[in-house]
């Protein structure tokens, strides 16, 4: 395996480990896959930062995502830095599909594992 296949590996085990915390409704785990200087970006809010994670997993919860997909297509690495860009898709009760889109995070390599620094998404779904 490649360094990067071995980043890629670690990478999909921390989105899966993130699905996990929101399928499980736990809005202060998934905020603990955040390094410790994290920003969200997502659509319609100013840039999140970490005292601010928690609520806004929290608020995904209360709007009804219990679970979520992420892919990715690649993973670059650059010593103590990933760059990932995938696709997502957010899931509502009986895994109706609420939103799907795409994404870019810079993951860093903090306290011996890799966390999201820098996640920015956005929906693929037409406006109404």
């Amino acid at each position: 395996m490649s360094p990067n296949s071995d980043v890629a590996s670690i990478i999909d085990s921390n989105n899966k480990k993130l699905c996990a915390c929101l399928a499980a409704g736990d809005s202060a785990a998934a905020a603990r896959c955040y390094a410790n200087d994290a920003r969200l970006m997502a659509s319609n809010v100013d840039t999140i930062t970490n005292d601010g994670l928690a609520a806004f997993w929290q608020g995904a919860i209360d709007m009804g995502v219990k679970d979520a997909t992420l892919i990715s297509d690649t993973v670059e690495v650059h010593g103590d830095t990933a760059i990932e860009v995938g696709k997502y898709v957010l899931y509502g009760d009986d895994r109706v599909a609420l939103d799907n889109g795409k994404y870019l995070v810079v993951w860093k390599h903090e306290d011996g594992d890799w966390k999201l620094k820098e996640d920015i998404f956005n929906t693929s779904v037409a406006a109404a």
